[in-house]
């Protein structure tokens, strides 16, 4: 009888006590930084990488009415303005991303339990905190945690979409496509998303008024585009023959360019001049973009890697085929940021330290629940 209760009582608060034990977890590990292998020493309250000098002075530059030099990160650069405005030190946006962590990963549970079930959610919820490559980058004054926060935001209020949450909704887009280079691609994400959506519900009179928007609105969005590229200077980058970036031990540097400007008709007319190797490197760009195995991790570290691959992906694929609501606008806009973030890599590089792949690990994490729960019904079934 007391056992029944105890087992009642841990299902009831599940929820509960998995953030007990994350916030146990995460400042265990922030505070005792020094004491575990696994963590560079947090000295000053937070940790930097070799961008975030660039987001620091960025941020002051802002603060001194001035235009920062890589505009594609303003989004970030305003966040770090906003707390050196009111006085705050870098570690309270540590403290901040943590908060947001916490945010996103109810918006995960909430996704993944009205997607499939509650077990499902939890599941979700679990390999989200629990993931450590993702969580280190909280205490980082990187783009990160931020930007993987703001997509998860998105998804989450287009899935419970309400009219009063429109001003939100465009908040966020407009704050995620700031962030980063990357942002740029949720505005194609958006739009295939919703044409998709239409074109599954029947909708073909709907369908030509977004076609002929979305050619109203394609200037100015290849505009935008266009000052991305300039920025991040991608064909220079590709051309150096990089299937990860930095690492020339595996390099296809035979490229040819015959156009130096970086804007999007240069960029079509270098993948076409060299359409070979490109689809030569793609299958293995995409192959570590997406296993986040590098070949100058320990053995330990890929083992460890890979064994959460087998689980985590293998859950996700029964997810994304047996999935109820593939009808759903928030759902394909999960298929579709999937897909574009893979397209993109296999045509740029894979980075150093598997960051990108981290921007849709977590929707891999929410099939992952779905493919759970299942599972879960089948063997309740066959109990039946």
């Amino acid at each position: 009888m007391i056992q029944k209760k105890i087992v009642y009582l841990i299902e009831k608060n599940i929820i509960f006590i998995i953030y007990i034990i994350y916030f146990v977890f995460i400042f265990t590990c922030y505070y005792g930084s020094n004491y575990f292998f696994f963590i560079k020493e947090i000295e000053f309250g937070y940790l930097t990488g070799g961008d975030s000098k660039r987001y620091i002075l960025g941020s002051e530059k802002i603060l001194n009415l001035e235009i920062p030099e890589k505009k594609s990160y303003l989004g970030y650069m305003f966040y770090i303005a906003f707390f050196k405005y009111l006085n705050l030190n870098l570690t309270h946006i540590v403290y901040s991303q943590i908060f947001l962590t916490f945010l996103s990963s109810i918006c995960i549970f909430k996704i993944c339990e009205k997607l499939s079930s509650r077990y499902g959610g939890i599941l979700s919820l679990t390999l989200y905190l629990f993931y450590f490559p993702l969580q280190i980058f909280n205490f980082y004054i990187l783009t990160e945690t931020i930007f993987i926060c703001s997509i998860i935001f998105i998804i989450f209020f287009i899935i419970f979409f309400k009219k009063r949450y429109l001003p939100i909704l465009v908040f966020l887009i407009i704050f995620t496509i700031s962030i980063k280079p990357h942002g740029i691609l949720l505005i194609p994400s958006l739009f295939l998303s919703f044409i998709v959506w239409l074109y599954l519900n029947n909708s073909p009179k709907v369908f030509w008024v977004t076609f002929f928007i979305i050619c109203a609105v394609f200037y100015p969005t290849t505009s935008i585009l266009n000052i991305f590229l300039a920025d991040t200077n991608i064909q220079s980058s590709i051309a150096k023959g990089w299937i990860i970036w930095g690492y020339e031990e595996i390099n296809e540097s035979n490229y040819k360019i015959y156009d130096k400007d970086n804007d999007l008709i240069s960029l079509l007319i270098f993948i076409k001049n060299n359409i070979y190797l490109i689809i030569n490197s793609f299958f293995k760009k995409v192959w570590f973009f997406l296993a986040r195995v590098r070949p100058y991790y320990s053995e330990i570290h890929n083992l460890y890697i890979m064994i959460f691959n087998i689980i985590i992906y293998s859950l996700a694929l029964i997810g994304l085929f047996k999935i109820n609501s593939k009808n759903k606008i928030g759902v394909i806009l999960i298929y579709i940021l999937i897909v574009i973030f893979t397209l993109t890599t296999g045509l740029t590089y894979a980075d150093w330290d598997s960051r990108f792949s981290l921007y849709i690990i977590p929707l891999f994490f929410i099939f992952a629940g779905v493919g759970f729960s299942k599972i879960c019904n089948m063997k309740k079934n066959k109990h039946l």
